[in-house]
């Protein structure tokens, strides 16, 4: 999804009553989408093949059925704001999501990407308090909602959910640290590098190399760089054949050469 299509979205929202009641206007626009429907979802297939799912017994796996429900939506859709009610766990069937804080200026820091059969909302749903980040769809996804009504009796008379759900918090507590770590001791090449490496691996694969469906400025937010440091070093490293940049798009084609760059902390050929 490109930004334009974001700003495209959300900008009039804005001018009109302000941040937040424009991406929950987003929001109730999708959820009254009067367009073809998709194929009805087997909620108990899709359970049985989710990596937080996976394992449980056909018995549990009935009893959590009975409690979700399937939502699709398109790219762009505002999923969450930040300080919604947190009342439900969601978990990506198909597509990707990003997890962002908003500014005032209409600026945001992104902290995640997350695809099929990756769990998100799951801190609101512990604590029962607002969202702490805003969720937006980045391509069409389709979702499987629990609500945390539903959700909290579950863990508590089966505790192997509880302890995925620990193993999931605990692994994403070490992906946050990590990412701080890149932020204060990596310098931009190799923090732009490793997100790069990332983002290949869900990318479709084209001739040329990954295709990453992003823009510029999307994957400096993820990194904590202005648009144009970032197009600096990308432009460094297409002189070198290393990627190629297109519109809203980016192909990486020399994967190798960008592992050796996040190995070592940066790269020594500035030019």
């Amino acid at each position: 999804m490109r930004s334009a299509r974001r700003d495209g979205i959300l900008g009039h929202g804005r001018t009109a009553t302000g941040p937040a009641a424009a991406r929950r206007a987003v929001l109730m626009s999708a959820q009254t989408d009067t367009r073809s429907p998709r194929p009805r979802l087997d909620k108990r297939a899709i359970l049985r093949a989710h990596p937080f799912f996976h394992g449980l017994s056909p018995e549990l796996i009935e009893q959590v059925s009975s409690h979700a429900i399937t939502r699709s939506v398109t790219g762009g859709t505002v999923i969450y704001a930040k300080g919604d009610p947190g009342n439900s766990l969601y978990a990506v069937v198909a597509g990707t999501v990003r997890i962002s804080v908003p500014s005032m200026e209409g600026k945001d820091t992104i902290f995640n990407l997350l695809n099929e059969g990756e769990i998100f909302g799951e801190i609101a749903l512990l604590d029962g308090r607002p969202r702490s980040a805003e969720v937006t769809a980045l391509t069409d996804c389709d979702l499987m909602m629990i609500n945390r009504r539903d959700f909290v009796p579950l863990m508590r008379d089966h505790p192997q959910i509880a302890f995925k759900l620990i193993d999931i918090l605990c692994e994403k507590l070490r992906k946050t640290s990590e990412q701080v770590e890149d932020v204060m001791f990596l310098d931009l090449s190799a923090r732009l590098a490793k997100i790069l490496l990332k983002l290949a691996q869900s990318a479709d694969q084209s001739p040329q190399g990954r295709k990453i469906s992003m823009t510029q400025r999307e994957i400096g937010q993820i990194i904590g760089m202005s648009r144009e440091s970032t197009n600096k070093q990308l432009r460094n490293w297409e002189q070198r054949g290393w990627v190629r940049l297109e519109r809203g798009t980016i192909v990486v084609g020399a994967l190798d050469e960008l592992a050796a760059v996040a190995a070592a902390g940066g790269d020594s050929r500035k030019s």
